[in-house]
Parts: structure tokens; C-alpha cells; sequence
């Protein structure tokens, strides 16, 4: 768990100072979570996975996806669908259009 923390974290350009400061803790307690030394509570994983926006299952290495819990992979997609699938999604409105348009000639219908 301390690997995803402390990713999530640097990703994020945060300092522990900062995250620590929005969650009213202190910086040592961030540390401890980070280098494993201490675990966090429930409550706390609930505030640290709504903090980072990702899943308590991403914290804990429970999935390799850094998402909001409703964002997760169902699963009857293969893992290439699903990134494929989240890189559509976050194309503007006119490139998703493109992106269609070029799966529509592709096809043999």
C-alpha cells in the first residue's frame, strides 16, 4: 500500500505537509502511512481515496487502476479494451467524433 500512497501523492505534485494539512493530520502520520510504519484506519483509507479521487481497492494494490471506484474496469472487458475505452473518453466531443467516424470505415458492414 505505502508504493500507491506515496505515487498517487508525487503524481499529484503534493507535498506531505499539504495532503496532511487537508486531511488534519500531521505530516509524520502521512510519512508513517507512506513508508508502511503505520496503517491507516478505514476511516482514514475512506478519506485518503476520496482525497486522491482513486479506489481504497488502488490504495491498498488491490487493482492496478488509479480511478475513481466508479470509474473501475467491469469485468467482461480485457484490460487493452478498457485503457483503450478511457483514452476515447477523454477526447473532446469533436475527436471522439473522428475517432468514430475512422471505427465506422473500418468496419465491413
Amino acid at each position: 500500500m505505502e508504493n500507491n500512497l506515496k505515487q498517487i501523492r508525487n503524481s499529484k505534485n503534493l507535498l506531505q505537509t499539504k495532503v496532511a494539512m487537508d486531511l488534519n493530520i500531521t505530516q509524520e502520520t502521512i510519512s508513517s502511512y507512506e513508508t508502511g510504519r503505520v496503517f491507516p484506519s478505514s476511516d482514514m483509507l475512506i478519506k485518503l481515496a476520496n482525497y486522491y479521487n482513486t479506489s481504497i481497492d488502488y490504495l491498498l494494490c488491490r487493482t492496478k487502476y488509479n480511478m475513481p471506484i466508479d470509474d473501475i474496469k467491469p469485468n467482461n472487458i480485457s484490460d487493452t479494451d478498457f485503457i483503450l475505452l478511457n483514452k476515447i473518453n477523454s477526447l473532446s466531443t469533436t475527436n471522439k467524433a473522428k475517432v468514430e467516424g475512422y471505427i465506422d470505415g473500418l468496419n465491413d458492414n
